[in-house]
């Protein structure tokens, strides 16, 4: 809901021809319980995360082929029409159930994409993953919010703001983060942090309220398949948790 005292009059007459869909998108004031476009959506979203979440798996056979992994066809297609995309694109997109989100269709994948267990997406706006997305378990995303002001969440409105992130991130299992939200590309984000706010490429992201805890050296590109990284763990404890933080 707009600031009457400063809104022109102008202004207040665009607001109002604003369908409550269209408020919710441009981040204006909006009401989402009382408008029936929206609410078939949410129901229509929520028919589509049961189906998926509750439809089983392939079983197992000798020509198993790892593309089978999240399928049949009839499993993928709820994602198909939960986001609005093609059953094809389904292929490249991993989401363990349980998952959850608003809409679905305020949801852009850049590329592939991989969600372990319990993703909530509440996608009262955009929300954009960039290409090889990997994120721990009970990863959860908020565009919705609610105002400060008790007069206006007594009115019933609500607001939402959009996050985008980045190309080649891994978040660590129960992130939150809290649009509006934009993180570049090839970061990590530790395990439990609360995330708000815009951060740069190649760093780590940690605490509540996040910081930045460590600047990473940009990548040099596809790893060796001999690189000795890969064979030798890391020495001891210390250096492991110093070293893997996100999980």
């Amino acid at each position: 809901m707009p600031d009457f005292e400063k809104a022109s009059a102008d202004e207040l007459a665009a607001f109002k021809a604003l369908s409550e869909r269209e408020k919710m998108v441009k981040g204006l004031a909006y009401l989402a319980l009382d408008d029936k476009e929206l609410t078939k959506d949410r129901l229509v979203a929520r028919t589509l995360c049961q189906k998926y979440n509750n439809h089983p798996f392939n079983e197992w056979r000798e020509d198993f082929e790892l593309s089978d992994f999240y399928g049949p066809d009839s499993r993928l297609q709820h994602l198909a029409e939960l986001f609005k995309i093609p059953l094809e694109r389904t292929r490249s997109i991993g989401i363990e159930p349980p998952l959850y989100v608003d809409y679905g269709y305020n949801i852009e994948f850049k590329g592939d994409f991989y969600a372990n267990f319990g993703a909530v997406f509440l996608d009262c706006a955009k929300i954009s993953f960039g290409e090889r997305m990997v994120m721990g378990p009970g990863v959860h995303i908020y565009c919705a919010t609610h105002s400060i002001h008790v007069d206006e969440r007594v009115a019933g409105y609500e607001r939402a703001y959009p996050v985008e992130l980045g190309d080649d991130m891994w978040i660590g299992g129960g992130v939150k983060i809290i649009g509006p939200c934009k993180i570049g590309n090839n970061c990590t984000i530790a395990a439990g942090a609360v995330v708000k706010g815009d951060f740069p490429d190649n760093v780590v992201i940690g605490g509540c309220p996040a910081r930045i805890l460590k600047h990473l050296d940009p990548p040099k590109g596809p790893i060796d398949p001999e690189d000795r990284r890969l064979v030798v763990p890391l020495p001891g404890a210390k250096s492991a948790a110093k070293n893997d933080i996100s999980m």
